[in-house]
Protein backbone atom coordinates (compact mmCIF):
# COMPACT_ATOMS: atom_id res chain seq x y z
CA UNK A 1 0.00 0.00 0.00
CA UNK A 2 1.40 3.35 -0.61
CA UNK A 3 1.80 6.30 1.47
CA UNK A 4 0.55 8.68 -1.52
CA UNK A 5 -3.10 7.35 -0.86
CA UNK A 6 -2.62 8.58 2.47
CA UNK A 7 -2.35 12.47 1.64
CA UNK A 8 -4.41 15.11 -0.54
CA UNK A 9 -2.32 18.46 -1.17
CA UNK A 10 -2.77 21.35 0.60
CA UNK A 11 -3.85 23.41 -2.35
CA UNK A 12 -6.52 21.20 -3.57
CA UNK A 13 -8.16 21.05 0.46
CA UNK A 14 -7.86 25.03 -0.14
CA UNK A 15 -9.16 24.95 -3.87
CA UNK A 16 -12.18 22.39 -2.74
CA UNK A 17 -12.81 25.08 0.34
CA UNK A 18 -13.01 27.92 -1.83
CA UNK A 19 -15.00 26.11 -4.20
CA UNK A 20 -17.89 25.36 -1.75
CA UNK A 21 -17.51 28.57 -0.74
CA UNK A 22 -17.68 30.87 -3.48
CA UNK A 23 -21.17 28.50 -3.86
CA UNK A 24 -22.61 28.88 -1.06
CA UNK A 25 -21.97 32.51 -1.19
CA UNK A 26 -19.77 32.68 2.18
CA UNK A 27 -16.03 33.87 3.02
CA UNK A 28 -13.68 32.28 3.53
CA UNK A 29 -10.57 34.33 4.61
CA UNK A 30 -7.13 33.73 5.47
CA UNK A 31 -6.56 35.35 9.25
CA UNK A 32 -3.09 34.22 10.18
CA UNK A 33 -1.53 31.16 11.79
CA UNK A 34 2.26 29.78 12.96
CA UNK A 35 2.51 25.91 12.26
CA UNK A 36 -0.95 25.97 10.52
CA UNK A 37 -2.80 28.17 8.48
CA UNK A 38 -5.68 29.81 9.94
CA UNK A 39 -8.77 30.28 7.88
CA UNK A 40 -12.28 31.10 8.55
CA UNK A 41 -14.90 29.62 6.47
CA UNK A 42 -18.76 31.07 7.23
CA UNK A 43 -17.81 31.72 10.59
CA UNK A 44 -15.97 28.94 11.67
CA UNK A 45 -12.27 28.89 12.44
CA UNK A 46 -10.38 25.84 10.52
CA UNK A 47 -6.52 25.09 10.94
CA UNK A 48 -4.51 23.59 8.07
CA UNK A 49 -1.28 22.60 8.57
CA UNK A 50 1.58 24.38 6.81
CA UNK A 51 2.77 21.31 4.66
CA UNK A 52 2.18 21.00 1.04
CA UNK A 53 0.07 17.50 1.60
CA UNK A 54 -2.49 16.94 4.50
CA UNK A 55 -3.25 13.29 5.82
CA UNK A 56 -6.32 12.44 3.70
CA UNK A 57 -8.49 12.14 7.09
CA UNK A 58 -7.71 15.45 8.28
CA UNK A 59 -8.62 16.88 5.15
CA UNK A 60 -12.32 14.96 5.26
CA UNK A 61 -12.77 15.99 8.66
CA UNK A 62 -12.13 19.95 7.75
CA UNK A 63 -14.44 19.67 5.02
CA UNK A 64 -16.97 17.57 7.24
CA UNK A 65 -16.98 20.53 9.46
CA UNK A 66 -17.08 23.24 6.96
CA UNK A 67 -20.05 21.34 5.53
CA UNK A 68 -22.16 20.81 8.51
CA UNK A 69 -20.99 24.93 8.93
CA UNK A 70 -23.25 25.33 5.57
CA UNK A 71 -26.24 23.39 6.41
CA UNK A 72 -26.35 25.10 10.22
CA UNK A 73 -26.57 28.12 8.39
CA UNK A 74 -29.34 26.91 6.00
CA UNK A 75 -31.32 25.70 8.84
CA UNK A 76 -30.81 28.98 10.27
CA UNK A 77 -31.78 31.30 7.46
CA UNK A 78 -34.86 29.02 6.77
Amino acid sequence: MSGSTFIMKKRDLEKELRKMAKANDCEFVIVGGASHDTYRFNGLLIAIPRHTEVNKYTARDILKDCRATLNHSERGNV
